[in-house]
């Protein structure tokens, strides 16, 4: 019998109906249709120490779009990441704590912080505060058709820059945002238009042109779902992803489709969501590596980072085992940008930077705790016997020597309907070049309603494509 080992995190309060978690590890659907099975998963990419920016907590990233040069805030610094590994601090702030925004013009780099301004000139290096009087506290900024564009913090005022200026800003070029009475928290420039997030509407404008304010709202382009953390607003697939909050409710995930809000986010993910009882601290962070196209949500208060696999439109989650707490946390990174042909990521809290890789095992040499929980197995409420499980994964991974040189898998299950759990039993996964190697536990009894949960930990390269129960014995 095959087991749905394969699968989504999409465990529900009500854990009798639906209690399955993937845990740092990502579903691969078959491309083929002729691989052995329909899909697998596959470990998340681990984290190796690329750089060091100060000490302070990784605020925001940024690649220039024509010279590739690579910029990370970390604490009240402003550095440059070179290509060898090495930094160079080219500015302070005067804040050192929460998200930054960066933009860039293709000759200035624009900082805002919540409070203020900077200007970074790509040229000269040059690191400079915005001093005009005219510049509106802010906490977000991006770039269009040669403006800087942000928010008064408070208002549903979008500000402009003077063109290819972000020095230069004018009292009178702003623009209202009319829809709704509500605040904006965020916006961004995608596909040649801007979009406004308020707590309760987006709007888009288009570059009309017009003498006193070039940016206008688009006939018909409003969105009736706001946004519950600028941060979370991101570019993704084509599109744009946000969490959202509206008059009905809160904790939605939206990508736009159009004028239209379409919901990706599942009742298992927003049941998650739901139990933070914050979200204005919540940010977002995109990547694509090796064919996925990732949406990872850092939402304060959880324990994991919910992550949207837009390939394949599942969700899995991604969490950091902190040693020294003996507990899990939410994943490292605070942001990414892609620089050196890397995958690169902030640290949240402290300078590193480190290189996202399908190909390192560890985080930063802290061990990758990977885990599947099983949907329930129940055959109309008849007693099903468990004489053996067989996990099918990719064997012979083993390390030479050390942690993973006899790497193992780890097995318990629940009769109870996923609320307790049994003890671990662990079985080895195959030392190195056994390829013939399979996971296999024996004599696990019977139930009407049982729910299996994998579990490894070994810095090697794991797959898993498949389960089988009592399967065939060989003649």
């Amino acid at each position: 019998m095959r087991l749905p080992l394969v699968g989504p995190s999409y465990r529900l309060d009500g854990r009798s109906f639906d209690c399955q978690r993937t845990i740092n590890l990502f579903l691969i659907a078959s491309e083929t249709g002729t691989s052995k099975s329909p899909a697998c998963l596959r470990l998340t990419p681990g984290l190796a120490l690329f750089a060091q920016a100060g000490g302070g907590p990784g605020r925001g990233c940024k690649t220039t779009a024509n010279d590739g040069r690579g910029f990370v805030v970390s604490g009240n610094g402003f550095y440059e990441v070179l290509e060898d590994g090495t930094t160079v601090l080219r500015g302070t702030l005067l804040t050192s704590v929460g998200m930054v925004s960066i933009a860039e013009n293709g000759s200035q780099v624009m900082i805002v912080d919540g409070r203020f301004g900077y200007i970074f000139t790509i040229a000269t290096n040059a690191f400079a505060q915005i001093t005009d009087p005219d510049f509106p506290a802010c906490s977000m900024v991006d770039y269009q058709d040669g403006y800087f564009i942000v928010f008064k913090l408070g208002t549903g005022q979008p500000y402009i820059s003077a063109i290819n200026d972000g020095f230069s800003w004018d009292p009178l070029d702003f623009s209202s945002t009319e829809s709704s009475p509500d605040n904006l928290v965020g916006l961004i420039s995608d596909h040649g238009q801007m979009q406004f997030f308020g707590t309760r509407s987006v709007e888009v404008f288009n570059n009309t042109g017009n003498a006193a304010f070039p940016f206008e709202r688009a006939e018909g382009a409003i969105i009736q779902t706001g946004c519950a953390a600028g941060f979370t607003i991101q570019r993704f697939d084509n599109t744009v992803v946000w969490l959202g909050i509206d008059e009905q409710g809160r904790g939605v995930v939206w990508k736009m489709n159009g004028y239209n809000a379409q919901r990706i986010s599942t009742q298992a993910i927003e049941g998650r969501i739901a139990s933070a009882k914050d979200f204005t601290e919540s940010y977002a962070w995109t990547y694509h590596q090796e064919g996925h196209i990732f949406y990872c949500l850092q939402v304060k208060g959880l324990d994991t980072t919910l992550v949207y696999d837009g390939t394949v439109g599942q969700w899995h989650e991604r969490s950091f085992f902190n040693k020294s707490l003996s507990r899990s946390e939410q994943h490292r990174a605070a942001g990414h940008f892609f620089f050196a042909q890397k995958n690169l990521v902030i640290d949240r809290e402290n300078g590193n930077i480190y290189n996202l890789s399908n190909k390192v095992y560890s985080d930063n040499g802290d061990a990758i705790i990977w885990e599947r929980t099983f949907p329930h197995l129940s055959q109309e409420g008849a007693i099903i016997p468990h004489n053996e499980l067989v996990i099918d994964i990719e064997p012979g991974q083993g390390l030479a020597n050390g942690q993973g040189s006899d790497p193992k898998i780890s097995l318990c299950y629940s009769d109870d309907g996923g609320f307790t759990f049994t003890s671990f039993r662990s079985t080895s996964a195959g030392k190195i070049g056994r390829y013939k190697a399979r996971a296999r536990w024996t004599r696990l009894g019977s139930s009407r309603d049982r729910v299996y949960h994998l579990r490894g930990s070994d810095p090697i390269f794991w797959q898993l494509n498949d389960a089988y129960l009592n399967p065939p014995r060989a003649a």
